[in-house]
């Protein structure tokens, strides 16, 4: 049995948290400096625009950051003989081999795994926010209990192009 933990990307609790930080950020300046003509003074005493942008956004966006990695949740995979558990505070989720059809590895999101059961639904996705290596690992140990067929593509983020695989299962 392997087992792997890592921090993983959950943007059901990340987009919110990060919209909130963001307005409480704003309005705790709004009335720290008093409205808007108030906040444009403060950075105008500041001087350069780059060492004001380099301070704001190392006020903002470092505390950001920090608070953002410790609410991602810690995921615990274990791949067993004939199955695979996928746990994290709240929940477990166990997956046999036999329900898997295919794994998408880039597909839906930038090192994200889907893996997939015969209708095409979801079983489970695994992102980890650190270490996009285990990914690969996770694919080598899940094709030792299952015969994949390997398809690569491309796909653009961000103006660059990330390669794409999708395994699915041999019958």
């Amino acid at each position: 049995m392997k087992t792997f933990e890592f921090k993983q990307n959950d943007l059901k609790r990340g987009i919110p948290f990060a919209i909130v930080y963001l307005v409480l950020v704003f309005v705790g300046c709004y009335f720290y400096f008093g409205g808007l003509l108030g906040m444009a003074d403060a950075l105008n005493i500041l001087g350069s625009a780059k060492a004001t942008g380099f301070l704001i956004g190392l006020a903002v966006l470092a505390p950001f950051l920090i608070l953002l990695t410790v609410l991602m949740p810690k995921v615990k995979v274990e791949l067993g003989p004939d199955k695979i558990t996928i746990s994290d505070k709240n929940n477990q989720k166990v997956i046999f081999y036999n329900e898997i059809y295919a794994l998408q590895l880039n597909v839906s999101n930038l090192n994200k795994l889907d893996i997939l059961g015969e209708q095409n639904n979801v079983l489970a996705h695994i992102q980890p926010q650190s270490k996009p290596e285990i990914l690969t690992q996770i694919i080598n140990e899940i094709s030792n209990h299952v015969m994949f067929t390997k398809l690569k593509g491309t796909k653009k983020y961000f103006g660059n192009s990330i390669e794409t695989t999708i395994y699915t299962k041999k019958f």
